[in-house]
C-alpha cells in the first residue's frame, strides 16, 4: 500500500516531459539537434511480486484430544506467495506437514504419523489508493485497508478433522518504525472433526466416544460456529544496529470464543448419561480465547554467503499456541484424556528459497 506514491510521482513525471516537449520542443528544434528522451520506463502491475518455499522443524508439536500426541515433531513444507499492487496486497499460504508416529494416520497405532494441509489467504485494498489521497493518514497509522481472506485446513488423523473459515475487517498500517499492521476482523468458522460424530459413522467403534442416546438422531459432526472477533498483527523490523542483515518478525493472531457450533440437542445426544456427562460435554464443545504468536529472527543468508540479497534466508524461532484452535485447556477432554495437547509451545529451525 505504500507503493502508489513511487507509481504517481512516475506518472507525473512522464506527464511533466510530454507536455514541456509539446510546448518548447519546436522552437528548441528550429535552433540546434534535440536527442529525443527516452520513453518512461513502464510502471509493473505489482511493484512487489515474491514467491518463495520454506522448510520449517517443529520439535515439539501437538494434535488437540489426541491422547500422547504432545511432543510431536512436525516437518513442514510451505509454498508462499505475496505481491502488492497499486491499490492493495495479496497473500497466498499453502503448508503441508507431516508429523511424528505420537499422531499416527487415522489414529491406527502403527501407522505413519498423520498429514496436514492449511491453505491461507489475505487481501488489503488501501483506502488512501481507492481515494488518491492521505485522508487516512494521521500520526498513529499511514493507511487503512479493507482486508478480507479465509483458511482451510484438513488432517488425515483420528478425528478426521477439517475446518474452513472466513475473515473480514480493517487493516491498519501503524505508523512506526519497520512494518507494523493490525487487522481487526470478523471471523466465521465451519469445522468437522469425527469426536463429535455419533451413531453407525464413527462412534460406536471407538472406546470414549459415546454412540448417540436412544432416541436421538445420529450427528455427523459437522460444526457451524458463531460470528467471532478476531485481531491479527504483524510486525517486520529490520535489525539494523547488528552487523548481519537480521529482521525480527511476530505474526500474533487472536480469536475469541465462538460458541460450540453444536446444538444443544446434538450436544447432549453425544454425552455419556446423567448431568455430570452433559456437563462435561458442554465443556468439551464450548470454544474458549484462542491465541497463536509466532517469533522469530530472520537471517539474509543469501546477501551474507553469496552476495546476493533476498534470495536465501534462514530463521530461528519460538510458536506459542494457546487453547489451539479454541479448544478449551480446562475441559475434561484436554485436561484429563489428552492433556496438555492444545497448548503448544516449541522452538524451531528453518529456511526459505525466494525466487527472483
Amino acid at each position: 500500500m505504500k507503493k502508489q506514491g513511487w507509481a504517481l510521482n512516475v506518472k507525473a513525471v512522464a506527464l511533466a516531459a510530454a507536455f514541456a516537449a509539446s510546448t518548447c520542443g519546436y522552437a528548441a528544434a528550429a535552433d540546434m539537434p534535440v536527442k529525443a528522451p527516452p520513453p518512461p520506463k513502464a510502471v509493473p502491475f505489482f511493484f512487489v511480486n515474491d514467491t518463495s518455499v520454506s522448510f520449517t522443524y517443529f520439535p515439539n508439536a501437538t494434535d488437540p484430544g489426541v491422547t500422547g500426541a504432545n511432543h510431536l515433531n512436525q516437518y513442514n513444507g510451505e509454498l508462499d506467495h505475496f505481491d502488492v499492487w497499486q491499490y492493495g496486497t495479496n497473500l497466498l499460504v499453502a503448508s503441508f506437514s507431516i508429523y511424528s508416529n505420537g499422531a499416527p494416520d487415522q489414529g491406527q497405532l502403527g501407522a505413519q504419523g498423520e498429514h496436514e494441509f492449511f491453505g491461507l489467504w489475505r487481501s488489503t485494498i488501501g483506502l488512501n489508493e481507492v481515494t488518491n489521497s492521505k485522508m487516512f493518514s494521521n500520526f498513529l497509522f499511514t493507511d487503512v485497508g479493507i482486508e478480507v481472506g479465509g483458511n482451510s485446513d484438513i488432517t488425515n488423523d483420528f478425528l478426521s478433522a477439517q475446518d474452513t473459515a472466513a475473515v473480514a475487517g480493517l487493516n491498519f498500517n501503524l505508523n512506526l518504525p519497520g512494518t507494523v499492521l493490525v487487522s481487526i476482523l470478523a471471523y466465521k468458522d465451519y469445522a468437522h472433526n469425527e469426536f463429535d460424530a455419533c451413531g453407525a459413522n464413527f462412534g460406536d467403534g471407538f472406546p470414549g466416544i459415546s454412540p448417540c442416546a436412544a432416541g436421538t438422531a445420529a450427528f455427523n459432526g459437522d460444526r457451524y460456529f458463531k460470528v467471532a472477533p478476531a485481531i491479527e498483527a504483524s510486525v517486520a523490523e529490520p535489525l539494523t544496529f547488528l552487523p548481519w542483515p537480521v529482521t525480527f518478525h511476530d505474526n500474533v493472531g487472536v480469536y475469541f470464543p465462538k460458541g460450540t457450533g453444536v446444538s444443544a440437542a446434538n450436544t447432549f445426544a453425544l454425552a455419556a448419561p446423567g448431568a455430570a456427562g452433559q456437563l462435561a460435554q458442554l465443556q468439551n464443545e464450548e470454544t474458549k480465547t484462542e491465541v497463536n504468536e509466532d517469533v522469530r529472527l530472520t537471517l539474509d543468508s543469501g546477501k551474507v554467503f553469496w552476495g546476493k540479497p533476498g534470495i536465501w534466508e534462514n530463521y530461528v524461532g519460538y510458536k506459542y499456541w494457546y487453547n489451539k484452535f479454541g479448544t478449551d485447556h480446562n475441559a475434561p477432554l484436554f485436561a484429563t484424556l489428552a492433556p496438555s495437547t492444545n497448548i503448544e509451545s516449541s522452538v524451531y529451525v528453518g529456511g526459505t528459497y525466494h525466487f527472483k
